[in-house]
């Protein structure tokens, strides 16, 4: 993700603004009550650590391959939840490199996206800059010797822990515009991939085209000639300005020559690494908003990405805003359904790029959400950006889009890992709802309006329904090989949505109070605004929310080991809600009116220091299990055992409650 490509139109849906805050235009939380509480760089073995869930080393069971339409080994169908390490950060001294890879696992990371490592310097400011892998000269192809081994000793510190890798190949180069259409930069790209598939690390004792811990390949990230146009006068197309100019058929015609473009060029690249370099995996080019879908046909599978609310950029670096608006409460189900209007029928797909940018209070929301429904539809990876920017272990947040220190986002990730690759969440078992969107239909509406994607024509052909709630009821898919159109049933969308497994529930009853839970036997979740509703989880369990900041909070409950909570069980719970650095200072923006809107204003200016600051959040739970078989844990920021909480007994049933006095985000419950 990079500041350039902030509004382009894969993002579009994602900034736009639906629902309302609950808090009132321009007011921010109170600090009173909030707490200090970091996630350790240095976890403790116990209830928080799910890396039993992956299957170290990465790569034993051989390549991944793609059968039917989903990845597999020689172990079977594999998923991958996972996080993208970016800049800097893909070059770590040894030690942290080791400390990374353990921590990721420890919180069910089975795979990390290398990403923007392929420059110079990598930086989103100027006084804050990293060392990439790049030597400073014109063939943008020479490695820094001192930076690949760093590099390479992360991959086999990911390995050997069982995680996965996925590498962006052109990512910060500064021609992407150009390699569509340019030979000589053309060959830039090949050489780079050749130089980089070849080179045995001398950790693994393997090239990266012959190592299985090497998942998946990208070959340009959001990029295409579709998307960076802006010089194509230099090749012989048409501006902008001349086509909209031409006539409808002319403009058609040049849609022809530039999806050939794309596709010539992403072809060719997978031509080099699949029968010269000898790559195994599964290849794509980029994410397939950024082109014609059709410019994607050779590709292996296809890849999104998607933000909610993400920040607005100024022209000054410290100005940026955020929508401080919660997802829970669109009734057009956010961005679950803008990602799954790209879901082809036909070949796997993934997200490897997703955020609820902070300072949105809300954010702890996304993870969790978006991993249950890609689980229930089945989707192949689903990918948290960002770790982290920089090869540190900060204390305080640095940036907009990093989880590595981000309480209270973090900590859910063990219920994402529990949902998408455990699969506490079924997928869905309905026959899969299919889309037809012929080509001509997207050539069409470019011919007419120089501007027309997936989710315009889901939006048209479906009056709107699959634009929001179907894909929640249904499994779903697009067959981007149709040759015709066909149309859909209009359906009554009601204001409580049912996934057809029965184990997801998004509530929108209560205006701007929405509810999003998951109900499966390991994996409990809920968030969103309780409004005074207890929350049933089934199984006997049930969670009474009291009054937070917001009104709204996150709650998960996961059985670590598979036994659910009545016997047995040694669960993690998790409760989060309003969080800030400390002496971060919010403030609202104005509208041409000059009223304070939804919009919050926090880049580095105000941005706060360590540590981060937590809402310990008030709530009854009621297990299944009796008191005197139950015992309840807080955990300090390693996950030790740090105080026991009392259990009380209400009609034979163990309850539980917490709050600010315990100082944590979560604890851990043991049933006999």
């Amino acid at each position: 993700m990079k500041k350039a490509f902030i509004l382009t139109t894969a993002l579009l849906a994602s900034l736009i603004c639906f629902g309302a805050s609950p808090l009132k235009p321009g007011e921010f939380p109170s600090d009173d009550g909030l707490f200090p509480f970091m996630i350790s760089y240095k976890m403790a073995d116990g209830v928080t650590d799910f890396s039993y869930l992956l299957d170290a080393p990465a790569g034993k069971n051989g390549f991944t391959r793609i059968e039917g339409n989903h990845f597999a080994n020689d172990k079977g169908p594999i998923r991958f939840n996972g996080f993208n390490i970016v800049g800097g950060a893909c070059f770590p001294p040894h030690e942290l490199a080791e400390r990374t890879a353990e921590r990721l696992a420890h919180f069910g990371i089975n795979l990390v996206r290398l990403h923007f490592f392929d420059l110079v310097t990598y930086g989103f400011s100027d006084d804050i800059r990293e060392k990439g892998l790049l030597v400073d000269d014109a063939t943008w192809c020479n490695f820094d010797p001192y930076q690949l081994d760093k590099f390479e000793y992360l991959i086999y510190q990911l390995k050997q822990k069982g995680i996965y890798v996925d590498v962006n190949l052109l990512v910060g180069r500064p021609f992407k515009e150009l390699n569509a259409t340019d030979p000589k930069i053309q060959q830039m790209e090949l050489d780079f991939s050749r130089k980089l598939f070849t080179h045995v690390n001398p950790y693994t004792g393997l090239s990266l085209a012959q190592d299985p811990c090497m998942a998946l390949v990208e070959v340009n990230n959001e990029n295409a000639f579709f998307t960076n146009y802006g010089r194509a006068a230099e090749y012989g197309y048409p501006s902008r300005e001349e086509l909209k100019g031409m006539s409808e058929d002319q403009r058609k015609q040049n849609f022809d020559r530039v999806e050939a473009a794309d596709r010539n060029h992403w072809d060719r690249q997978k031509d080099l690494l699949v029968n010269e370099l000898g790559v195994k995996i599964p290849i794509t080019s980029s994410q397939v908003s950024y082109s014609s879908p059709w410019a994607f046909d050779g590709m292996d599978y296809l890849d999104m990405h998607a933000y909610w609310q993400h920040p607005s950029a100024s022209a000054n670096p410290d100005n940026w805003a955020i929508n401080n608006i919660p997802m829970v409460n669109d009734p057009s189900c956010g961005n679950l359904s803008h990602l799954a209007n790209y879901r082809p029928v036909d070949r796997p797909y993934t997200v490897s790029e997703y955020n609820n940018p902070y300072p949105n209070f809300y954010g702890a929301e996304g993870q969790p959400m978006m991993h249950a429904f890609a689980a229930y539809q089945g989707w192949d990876g689903f990918i948290a950006h960002s770790y982290n920017n920089q090869p540190l272990e900060p204390s305080r947040l640095p940036y907009h889009f990093t989880y590595c220190c981000r309480t209270d986002a973090l900590a859910h990730f063990l219920s994402c890992a529990s949902m998408f690759l455990r699969r506490d969440v079924k997928e869905s078992d309905s026959e899969t709802t299919v889309i037809d969107l012929p080509r001509d239909v997207i050539r069409d509406g470019y011919g007419k309006t120089l501007y027309y994607h997936v989710d315009n024509y889901i939006k048209e052909a479906t009056d709107s329904n699959f634009w929001g709630a179907q894909h929640f009821l249904h499994k779903s898919a697009i067959n981007y090989k149709a040759t015709s159109t066909k149309t859909y049933p209009a359906e009554t969308v009601p204001s409580v949505l049912m996934s057809d497994t029965k184990e997801l529930e998004w509530n929108n009853s209560i205006k701007d109070q929405g509810m999003f839970i998951v109900r499966t036997k390991n994996t409990k979740m809920f968030t969103g605004f309780p409004a005074g509703r207890a929350i049933d989880f089934g199984d006997g369990i049930k969670v009474n929310i009291g009054q937070t900041k917001l009104g709204w909070a996150t709650i998960s409950l996961v059985s670590h080991n598979g036994n659910g909570f009545a016997k047995g069980a040694n669960a993690v719970l998790v409760a989060t809600g309003f969080t800030k650095q400390t002496g971060q200072i919010f403030a609202s923006v104005q509208d041409a009116d000059g009223n304070a809107t939804t919009h919050i204003h926090s880049h580095r200016v105000n941005y706060g220091r360590a540590p981060m600051l937590n809402e310990g959040i008030p709530a009854k739970i009621t297990l299944p299990s009796s008191a005197k078989n139950t015992r309840c844990w807080a955990l300090d920021e390693s996950g030790v055992r740090k105080c026991e909480v009392p259990v009380t007994s209400e009609g034979g049933k163990a309850v539980i409650e917490i709050g600010a006095k315990y100082k944590t985000i979560w604890y851990e419950i043991e049933t006999k």
